[in-house]
């Protein structure tokens, strides 16, 4: 459970994903780690006293241990706005669907398209267009394919 955060570190674990789901599975750790870390500064103090209560909250057994709990506690305290809870919990249960799911999906797929189009952070960025229209006919259908890959 790293305590300093290194962008690099994340944006290779999140592009060595094999697949979507790889890639929302690998996302939750990210904000597993980064959570781990906010309530571990919060609550960890060196008074014996404070870790012998606090400790075993916290641990993976503890009624704090796991990540919904914790990203509920932050919200609930104040620490993380609304809009970053609602995206986190949101890409949770997206992470959570396409393990329940047994198809491989795209990124350009409905499927995955639109929860992240519902995102708070996407519509306050104003992304590219993450539209995907049909082919016209006199379009090369390999190469519609291509458009979409990237």
């Amino acid at each position: 459970m790293p305590i300093n955060i290194n962008e690099t570190e994340i944006i290779e674990q999140l592009n060595n994903a094999p697949s979507v789901r790889g890639f929302f599975i690998a996302t939750v750790d990210v904000f597993s780690d980064s959570i781990d870390a906010l309530v571990q500064r919060i609550f960890r103090k060196d008074n014996f006293a404070v870790q012998s209560v606090v400790g075993p909250l916290l641990q993976d057994t503890g009624p704090l241990g796991d990540l919904s709990v914790r990203l509920k506690l932050l919200f609930g305290l104040g620490v993380l706005p609304d809009e970053v809870y609602h995206d986190i919990e949101d890409i949770i249960k997206l992470k959570n669907k396409l393990n329940n799911d047994a198809a491989d999906y795209q990124f350009t797929d409905p499927n995955i398209l639109l929860p992240i189009k519902e995102l708070n952070l996407v519509k306050k960025m104003g992304m590219v267009q993450l539209e995907v229209t049909e082919p016209d006919d006199d379009v090369n259908i390999e190469f519609y394919h291509l458009q979409l890959q990237r």
